[in-house]
Order: structure tokens, then sequence, then C-alpha cells
């Protein structure tokens, strides 16, 4: 795909992460009680502003006409879309746990992958009005969700220690386990952060290292995929070192990290 074909999807993606962060915005103030929410067959929740927000997005993306895998969507069948050459991979709020909660840590997520993976990232953390965003043919660069032309790239820095570990709240294993062996645990500090937003503080160097025992769904780490392969540093898997596999039949991926060292 041409460069700035890339580009005006890249646009297009910043459009639709900035509208359903206003979605979001727009409905964090109404109780609880005002919202459908349901335990999905995983045991995770979902709730009536989660599809608001896919709505919005998929109606924007849509222009693009490039399917779309969200979480909140229908799923076609895996005899159909393991076809497709480009795909939108989308999760309309990530963390719904913390938004229901008022806490900070949900976000936006939207890629545009290919049969590589990720060509394309976009996170937005509404409650920060930040979004953060990069591309194969575009380095990585934080904006406002209302200023979307106004771009702060982001300059890539070499890791120093102390190094410093971010890891999730229900991450099984201890910091130590998680750091790869060719590296001294006592250069690490670690915290536990939400959400896709471990991954922008690997990209702007907050953080040197994120890693996870745990299995994630391909929309909860393709946009921060997308946005680490713009500066070089992809996800991988803890054990093969292998890139993460994207569209596969479950839609399942895990044990995975990203390193800055």
């Amino acid at each position: 795909m041409e460069t700035s074909h890339i580009d005006r999807l890249l646009e297009l993606g910043l459009r639709a992460a900035a509208a359903g962060s206003e979605v979001l915005l727009d409905r964090l103030s109404d109780e609880n009680e005002s919202l459908v929410i349901r335990a999905k067959r995983d045991g995770s929740l979902v709730s009536s502003v989660d599809l608001e927000s896919h709505r919005v997005i998929q109606k924007i993306l849509s222009a693009s006409n490039i399917p779309i895998i969200s979480e909140e969507g229908d799923l076609p069948p895996y005899a159909e879309r393991s076809q497709w050459p480009w795909y939108w991979l989308v999760d309309p709020l990530d963390g719904t746990e913390s938004y229901l909660n008022h806490r900070e840590g949900f976000a936006v997520n939207i890629a545009l992958c290919d049969h590589t993976g990720p060509v394309l990232g976009i996170i937005a953390d509404p409650l920060a009005n930040a979004i953060y965003a990069g591309s194969a043919k575009t380095r990585p660069f934080v904006a406002q969700l209302n200023q979307l032309d106004q771009r702060k790239f982001i300059q890539s820095r070499s890791a120093q220690p102390p190094y410093r570990l971010v890891m999730s709240w229900n991450e099984p294993l201890e910091p130590e386990q998680l750091i790869p062996q060719s590296l001294d645990p006592k250069l690490f500090t670690s915290e536990a952060v939400s959400g896709a937003l471990k991954f922008c503080q690997v990209v702007t160097g907050e953080a040197d290292l994120h890693a996870r025992s745990a299995s994630y769904m391909e929309w909860d780490c393709a946009a921060g995929d997308g946005i680490l392969r713009s500066i070089g540093l992809p996800l991988r898997h803890r054990e093969t070192n292998e890139l993460l596999s994207y569209n596969t039949m479950s839609l399942r991926t895990g044990n995975l990290y990203a390193s800055r060292i």
C-alpha cells in the first residue's frame, strides 16, 4: 500500500478514535445504573457505552471499504476473513471495568492490519485528552483529541538503568519472572499499568519493558503493536521471540513482550 494511502487511513483512524473517545467522555458522568451492563462468556464486562463507541467508530471506518473486526461487532467466519488482505482491528473501549469504576487506564484501540500484522496503530486516552499513533510510514506522535492536526513527534531514546517494567494488574507472575533471563532483575523497578497505555509508555520511553504471561485478545494489543512497530520494537512472543500472529481463528494471542533494552 502506498504511503499516501496509509496516511489517509491514519487520518481516518484518528477521527474514529477521537469520536469514540467523545462518546466515552460524554457518558462517563452517567451513573452505572443508566448503562446496560452484562458479563460475556469469558467473564469480562460489556456495557451499552462499549456498543455506542463501536457504532460511532464503525461508521467512520466504513468509509474506507476495509472490513472491520471489532470486539463488539459481528465476527465473520474464519474462512472469509482469513482471505482479507487488509482489515481494521478495533477495541472501542479497552478497560471496561476501569471505565465503569471511573478509573484512569481505559482507552480506544484501532489498528490497521495486513497479513504481516499491524501497519498502523492508534491508542486514545480520553481522560488525558491524548491520542498516540504511528505507522509503517509515520514515526509515532501524540496529539490532543480535539487538536488532531497539532502533533508532537515522539523522540526515541536509549534505555538506561534503572529500567522500568510495566505489567498488568492481574499478571500472575512475579516481576523477576517476566524479565528476560539475559537481563538482571536487580536493574529493574516494576509497576502495574492499566490496559493499552502500557504500550504507549514503552513508545515514549517512560517504560523500558512490557511483558505479559497471560492471554490477550488481538484487539487488546494490535494498536500498541502498530505504534511499537513504527519504531522497530514490535511485540514478540516471550518464548519463541517471533512476531505475533493476527486474524487467527480464535483471535487470541498472549505471552508477549516489548523491550527497549
